[in-house]
């Protein structure tokens, strides 16, 4: 049997294990990144409360989109009235929303499949003619493309942090993927820390997220050997069934 090791936070692919199991693949959960709250709530909470002074807010991540959950929640905010518009990527972050935010702007044409995340929802909102402020709930270490694109085409974005990663060390992640013959990476960081932390011989085959992660990959010389078209438990199935099907 095939074995795929799983870094990203634990809880990140729901049924993810079950359905590998289904073609033969056992799938280990051994996440080389955590999360973690920010050092004060203060900020999010003053812009959740204030939500009025936003056109639009952006998430482009379920870890984001759960921490803005649990503090509307937390503070008893209401969304009705005056809210700005949301815009989320990604199924996993649009679930994380229901029921505490209005409709939630996630459907995107295939013209943007081939973008990372990020990039995908800035180009979405721009078409859309989204409003600003625009309110961006973010990790502490992040990647720009979605403040950048934006502000580049003329919009105000509040980059306010609401978690912080924490990646594992160098013999963990030597350890974790240790005799796998593949392993899931869901960021660029993780990626950059298995580079770092294993020789080019002892590397399994990459199952890269999206373009953003798999472009890391490729920079740093490791080729990935499936991209999944979209972060997503069925897609990522689909992509690993194919790579398995010439062997």
């Amino acid at each position: 049997m095939e074995t795929l090791v799983i870094t990203a936070s634990s809880g990140s692919f729901s049924g993810l294990a079950d359905e590998l199991r289904k073609i033969s693949v056992q799938a280990l959960d051994r996440p080389l990144i955590s999360s973690q709250p920010p050092d004060d709530w203060a900020r999010l909470d003053e812009a959740l409360h204030h939500k009025g002074r936003y056109g639009s807010l952006a998430l482009t991540s379920p870890r984001a989109a759960a921490a803005v959950a649990d503090r509307i929640r937390a503070g008893g905010i209401s969304w009705v009235g005056h809210t700005p518009r949301v815009w989320a990527v990604g199924a996993a972050t649009v679930e994380a929303l229901q029921g505490v935010v209005g409709p939630v702007q996630g459907n995107f044409p295939e013209a943007h499949a081939d973008l990372g995340a990020a990039e995908r929802l800035a180009q979405v909102m721009l078409s859309a003619g989204a409003a600003d402020p625009v309110l961006f709930p973010c990790g502490e270490n992040r990647r720009d493309e979605l403040p950048s694109i934006l502000r580049a085409n003329g919009l105000v974005v509040d980059e306010v942090i609401c978690y912080r990663m924490l990646l594992a060390r160098a013999e963990q992640a030597r350890d974790a993927i240790a005799g796998a013959s593949m392993v899931l990476v869901a960021s660029p960081s993780v990626l950059q820390l298995l580079v770092e932390a294993c020789p080019a011989s002892a590397r399994p085959a990459l199952i890269a997220i999206g373009p953003t992660t798999a472009a890391a990959a490729r920079s740093a010389g490791w080729q990935p050997a499936a991209v999944p078209t979209a972060p997503s438990t069925p897609a990522l199935v689909s992509a690993i069934a194919g790579l398995l099907s010439p062997r």
